[in-house]
């Protein structure tokens, strides 16, 4: 009876208004009330049941995951951390509340928020506190609503799971919990998993689609996930059979903030495939490529002359000094602007500039070659070379496959 009666609740309740803040707390309030009066331990469908007219009347999901779950707050309590659990209650927070049925699973995003000094229990990163941080709170009960275990499994018990929030425009293999500091504890309460997870706070790239993803396992499954290269969008895989739920967080986009946003990537210094030796080549080819461009009357070659000068100056996000330090898109941006050529300062938008090489094998000199890891532009020097500016290295040249191409862009005529 108690199943049919979570079925019927799922099924009746499509979201069409979203009930405000404070109605959604005095409904949970009402079921708090309720269930000081019960055991602990036992499904809560007296209180479901008491109020399931108005439920149907309000014909929200947000209000069904707020009466079949524990309130983030009360999440936030059973771990003892009393700071957090008020800062879920406040007007801070951002009740989430959407549920997604994929694989055997049922997964509900109930609850968000970011800021600085919010838990009694603040993360250590090499002895030093990490205090702006973003936490979230999933729910997580097997579909056809036989309890979830106490504990989870090891990797080896198979039993697990992985959510992350996801950064669009960076690739969410390399970008997720594991890369930002991240860090969740479980409870199982009446059969249902409570994960509260938190990383680094991700609202400075509210200006960026921003994702949470759960699904089994461990790590990121990349065969869960789609990820455009082109225009940074993540998306289910709708032909993978198991569990892939994804979220789209709602963020405010005024608390972007792009160069701490950048400054952050860069920081954490991931490498992903790139081939070290690949990345400066050997400073005795830059003499060797000069004497070749300037042979070549080609207005391309002309932008390599250009750019190569500015070799060994240094990398500064967020800015477009090809003297006193460059982005990448700052750098392709500065070069092309000594030739009249307006680029914006954004490698995303400098990939739909001019038109498509269709393969690094046909580039030109002076082509722009894109990168996804993260997002990253060069300029085609020749002899499978590019020219760009590196965190660690500045302005350099690289061997154009240092990392997977993404794609080629010729901007001359």
């Amino acid at each position: 009876m108690g199943n049919n009666l979570d079925e019927l609740l799922k099924h009746a309740l499509t979201p069409v208004d979203e009930p405000d803040f404070w109605l959604n707390q005095r409904i949970v309030n009402r079921v708090k009330e309720q269930r000081t009066m019960t055991n602990k331990n036992k499904r809560r469908f007296p209180a479901v049941a008491a109020i399931a007219a108005l439920v149907m009347c309000l014909s929200s999901a947000t209000v069904y995951a707020a009466l079949m779950y524990l309130h983030p707050a009360e999440v936030a309590e059973e771990v003892q951390d009393t700071k957090l659990s008020e800062v879920f209650l406040g007007e801070n927070a951002t009740i989430i509340n959407e549920t997604q049925n994929y694989g055997e699973y049922r997964v509900s995003l109930l609850s968000m928020v970011s800021g600085e000094s919010l838990s009694d229990h603040p993360y250590y990163n090499n002895g030093v506190i990490k205090a702006d941080r973003t936490y979230a709170v999933v729910a997580i009960e097997n579909e056809d609503g036989t309890p979830m275990p106490e504990t989870m499994e090891d990797s080896y018990g198979e039993l697990e799971f992985f959510a992350s929030p996801l950064i669009g425009g960076y690739q969410p293999a390399f970008y997720n919990i594991a890369s930002m500091s991240g860090n969740y504890t479980d409870i199982t309460e009446d059969g249902v998993l409570y994960r509260l997870l938190e990383c680094d706070n991700v609202e400075i790239f509210a200006d960026h689609t921003l994702y949470l993803c759960v699904t089994e396992g461990v790590f990121y499954n990349t065969e869960a996930y789609n990820y455009d290269k082109v225009t940074g969008k993540i998306s289910r895989n709708e032909e993978y059979k198991g569990l892939n739920a994804l979220f789209v967080l709602p963020m405010d986009g005024s608390k972007a903030d792009p160069v701490k946003a950048s400054e952050y990537i860069s920081g954490l210094g991931i490498k992903t495939d790139i081939a070290e030796a690949k990345v400066a080549v050997e400073e005795e080819i830059l003499e060797s490529i000069i004497v070749d461009v300037a042979e070549d009357e080609d207005k391309g070659a002309e932008v390599v002359e250009y750019a190569l000068q500015f070799v060994g100056n240094p990398y500064a996000w967020g800015c477009d000094s090809l003297t006193e330090g460059t982005d990448s898109s700052g750098f392709t941006k500065s070069i092309y602007e000594y030739f009249g050529i307006s680029l914006e300062h954004d490698s995303r938008k400098q990939m739909e500039a001019g038109i498509e090489v269709d393969s690094v094998n046909n580039a030109k000199a002076g082509d722009l070659v894109f990168y996804d890891t993260p997002a990253h532009v060069a300029i085609y020097v020749g002899d499978e070379l590019v020219v760009h500016s590196m965190p660690q290295e500045g302005i350099c040249i690289s061997e154009v496959d240092f990392d997977e191409v993404a794609g080629v862009r010729r901007i001359l005529d």
